[in-house]
């Protein structure tokens, strides 16, 4: 082969490595997306979940048949719920409970009733009779009493002695007969007050009877009003679900939430509940509706934590007021309400994915004149979304959005930037 022949074979070989060294490596390198560097205002914010609830909602609670004290329960056991999320009536069915704790307190009941009717009966009898044999002993003084007046008349004839011996015996006999009767008096009064204890313990049992009867209707709840059913949640966080206890001192079972108004019912923990304030605003997204964004604001922060499984601290809770209504929004739906603590404007930002950081060296890829520069930046506050950069990038510039196998030397030292 001749020496030009070989030349030309070298020039041709060395354009096709040139060509697909640009073709593969361009290729390489433009499928990398860029994000364009602007001025924007930056959000600091904290980041929680929380569900959608009615800002007013009407509470389906434990019926004030079952929460009179003299029904000595304390609880009641859910035997049977009604669906959440379940559209109704009113007056449709909402729950069951269980009625084994006021059958027994029941039985028990009408066997105190049945034994102080005896005890009554037994009390009026006793009463009756004693009464009548004080009365018999009375007019047996009567008697007397009278014998004496004619011996005290007739005596006016005798000698002084007999008249004072009869005097002294009619005096005594009348003593006698004032006390009878006032004996009589103080009997009949202990008599009637026994008598009316044991009268007033068989009313209360009868009336006690009474209550319980109407506890076993109550224990069937019905919703106060037409709505959607939204189960309450109990503590821990979770919501309530069959065979929960509620009490009078945590009546409340489910609510019909007023739809109109929506907030999200969020949790925050102790260490930034002080960063926030009623007032600040939120965006907030829905996980079962994507792509939507809502603006709200927090109109209710709780003064004293709890503990909630999940935490590691304690939590307060927190409602954001959704300024924004859509008629895809629905109770219980899972919230993300990123709260903005902080705003900060005009500040030159990038994803946190273009950031990367070497030998505490912070920098970027960015992309000039057709080639990839690794530039070092200053960074700012972040957020989960974006990075501030206080220095070593300007607007307009193009920020590669992931780490490239190919990149030029850094086009400006670190130590001209303002670390």
């Amino acid at each position: 082969m001749s020496l030009k022949k070989k030349s030309i074979i070298g020039i041709i070989a060395g354009f096709v490595v040139v060509a697909l060294a640009v073709i593969f490596g361009g290729k390489s390198l433009t499928a990398i997306k860029a994000y364009t560097v602007e001025k924007t205002t930056f959000e600091s914010v904290i980041t929680v979940k929380g569900e959608i609830q009615g800002k007013e909602a009407v509470l389906i609670s434990l019926p004030d048949d079952l929460k009179n004290r003299d029904l000595r329960i304390h609880e009641y056991k859910i035997k049977d719920l009604i669906q959440e999320g379940r559209l109704v009536k009113k007056g449709d069915w909402i729950a069951t409970l269980d009625i084994e704790n006021i059958t027994q307190q029941t039985q028990s009941n009408n066997d105190e009733i049945d034994k102080l009717r005896v005890q009554l009966n037994e009390a009026k009898i006793d009463s009756s009779i004693e009464l009548k044999r004080l009365r018999e002993e009375i007019e047996e003084f009567t008697y007397d009493l009278e014998y004496q007046k004619l011996e005290l008349e007739q005596a006016k004839y005798e000698s002084p002695a007999y008249q004072r011996k009869v005097n002294v015996a009619y005096n005594k006999t009348l003593r006698q007969m004032e006390k009878k009767k006032r004996d009589y008096e103080l009997r009949k009064m202990h008599l009637r007050v026994r008598t009316q204890r044991i009268e007033d313990h068989y009313n209360s049992h009868l009336f006690r009877d009474s209550l319980l009867k109407k506890a076993v209707i109550a224990a069937e709840i019905h919703a106060p009003q037409d709505g959607m059913v939204i189960y309450t949640r109990v503590w821990g966080g979770r919501k309530l679900r069959i065979g929960d206890n509620i009490s009078p001192w945590r009546p409340v079972i489910a609510t019909l939430p007023d739809l109109s108004v929506l907030v999200s019912d969020t949790y925050v923990e102790e260490i930034h509940i002080t960063k926030i304030n009623l007032g600040d605003s939120a965006k907030i997204t829905i996980d079962a509706i994507p792509g939507k964004v809502f603006n709200g604001v927090i109109y209710k922060i709780a003064n004293i934590g709890q503990e909630l499984t999940g935490f590691e601290s304690k939590v307060f809770n927190v409602l954001i007021e959704l300024t924004d209504n859509d008629p895809e929004l629905k109770p219980a739906m899972t919230s993300n309400n990123n709260i903005i603590i902080n705003k900060i404007p005009d500040v030159l930002t990038v994803p946190r994915e273009c950031l990367f950081a070497e030998n505490n060296v912070n920098y970027v890829y960015i992309r000039k004149a057709g080639k990839v520069i690794r530039q070092p930046v200053t960074p700012g506050p972040e957020n989960e979304k974006e990075v501030i950069i206080r220095s070593g990038l300007e607007v307009n510039d193009k920020v590669l959005l992931s780490e490239p196998e190919q990149f030029e030397q850094d086009s400006v030292s670190t130590q001209d930037l303002d670390l």
